[in-house]
């Protein structure tokens, strides 16, 4: 595969110590939260038509556990790009990489049949900007998949009190935490059809939760709160039960 004279974008975001974003999760909390999403993001993809897609970009693939995902369903090329360029520089197999900014897209109008996000226009500002390129780049009748979660949406049982640690956490370290519910109307305003699921993983708590939370910057009273939960989390297996549930807002929509 090959970008054809393409201009690849090297514009690569500044870390924690510059802007207040953290880096990208340790690689098996990143394959833990892929794992989690895979039910809900197969739906999407099938319903998307993603073995009939030809050339699919993936916007935002950090360590690429879903990159393999796309390159393996997809009918033809992946193209899995990243705002970081040391991310990129390892590769990923079944796909070309490249560092980009999913602002300005380094590609033609009309490129692709399938553009994929995952967790990535909550770190983007403003998203819209990058939904508009994402539907710039999309031939007519291509898709546009997005999952994104919806803190503002958090359920706790018993209330531990994280669901406010989340929302200013995310917000201190430059995400927009309620990025799922605006997802429909960014995608009406690029012109794109959109359909829209509310994913349904309910789930018992898991310590890699937590564990998520905690790479993010928390106060010190932040700091104390979450690891009180994550003591009762662990003594969850003891028979009193923990339910954390975030819910992901999915859109399929298609270019008109």
């Amino acid at each position: 595969m090959r970008l054809c004279g393409l201009r690849v974008c090297l514009r690569v975001c500044r870390r924690w110590a510059v802007t207040g974003r953290p880096e990208l999760p340790a690689p098996e909390l990143s394959r833990k939260l892929a794992e989690w999403l895979r039910g809900p993001r197969s739906r999407a993809l099938r319903r998307a038509g993603i073995g009939r897609r030809e050339r699919v970009l993936e916007v935002g693939c950090g360590h690429g556990f879903v990159t393999a995902e796309l390159a393996r369903r997809a009918a033809g090329d992946v193209v899995a790009i990243d705002a970081d360029e040391d991310v990129v520089r390892r590769g990923r197999p079944g796909a070309l990489s490249a560092a980009a900014d999913a602002r300005d897209l380094p590609f033609p109008d009309a490129r692709f049949d399938l553009v994929f996000f995952q967790n990535t226009l909550m770190w983007i500002a403003p998203a819209e900007e990058a939904v508009q390129e994402a539907g710039r780049v999309l031939k007519p009748g291509g898709a546009l998949v997005a999952l994104e979660p919806d803190y503002g949406g958090m359920i706790e049982e018993p209330d531990l009190g994280l669901r406010p640690v989340w929302l200013d956490a995310l917000e201190r370290a430059g995400a927009d935490p309620l990025t799922g519910r605006k997802l429909p109307r960014l995608a009406e305003e690029a012109g794109l059809e959109a359909w829209v699921e509310f994913a349904h993983i309910p789930r018992r708590a898991e310590p890699e939760a937590l564990d998520l939370l905690a790479e993010l910057p928390l106060t010190v009273l932040e700091r104390e709160r979450v690891e009180g939960a994550r003591e009762i989390v662990r003594r969850a297996g003891e028979g009193r039960s923990v339910f954390l549930h975030v819910p992901w807002v999915l859109v399929v929509a298609t270019r008109r």
